[in-house]
């Protein structure tokens, strides 16, 4: 009987968020997170330059109701970069910052949203960039920026890369919070020589702009 009532309760669960259409089997469910962008401002005062606005899709099929049900999950991403002068490479775009955005919805128990679970180092090594080979060391600090309505953690991180086929040493940033409906993430990478880059990307994550 509580197995019955158990099931019960999780299906009257799913049709409240997915609908009927999704139970049935005539559609799959949609979970959309808003685009998460910096602001036009932040842009123009740091010298960053927007270069990608992509979605990525994931589609997974889950079991309700004894059946089997696709979920489609749309994920967004929104890459700025900066030229710097870097010797012996010369002009090269190798400060690098990314924001993107994923639904926080779970059906079933099962969340759709690859940052639900992924620590800022698991964050860092999916991330894709101009960079190639990014090896991630040690968490070097950390710093609560002020950013969409509260105070978020943004955690520090050396490394190397290799850029342009010359291994460069790295900083790195990485922070995930979440943001009305969505998980948000932030990745920042630089070389390490270039100075004021820290406070440019402050400036960046302070200008993030997200509907959630």
């Amino acid at each position: 009987m509580q197995r019955r009532i158990l099931a019960a309760v999780a299906v009257a669960a799913v049709m409240a968020t997915a609908g009927c259409g999704f139970l049935l089997g005539n559609e799959p469910l949609r979970l959309n997170a808003s685009q998460v962008t910096v602001s036009d401002s932040a842009v123009e005062e740091t010298g960053y330059e927007e270069t990608n606005v992509t979605e990525q899709v994931i589609r997974e099929e889950v079991e309700a109701a004894g059946q089997t049900r696709e979920v489609i999950a749309t994920n967004h991403l929104a890459q700025y970069e900066r030229q710097v002068g870097l010797e012996p490479l010369g002009e090269q775009r190798a400060a690098v910052f990314v924001a993107f955005s994923s639904p926080q919805a779970e059906v079933l128990g099962k969340s759709f949203s690859p940052l639900a679970t992924m620590s800022e180092r698991e964050i860092l090594q999916q991330a894709q960039t101009s960079y190639r080979g990014l090896e991630v060391g040690e968490q070097t600090g950390s710093r609560n920026i002020t950013t969409l309505g509260s105070e978020r953690t943004v955690k520090q991180f050396d490394g190397t890369a290799t850029l342009a086929g010359q291994e460069v040493d790295v900083v790195i940033h990485a922070g995930k919070f979440e943001h009305g409906d969505d998980f948000i993430g932030v990745v920042a990478i630089y070389p390490e020589r270039i100075d004021g880059e820290e406070d440019r990307v402050v400036t960046m994550v302070q200008g993030l702009e997200h509907d959630g």
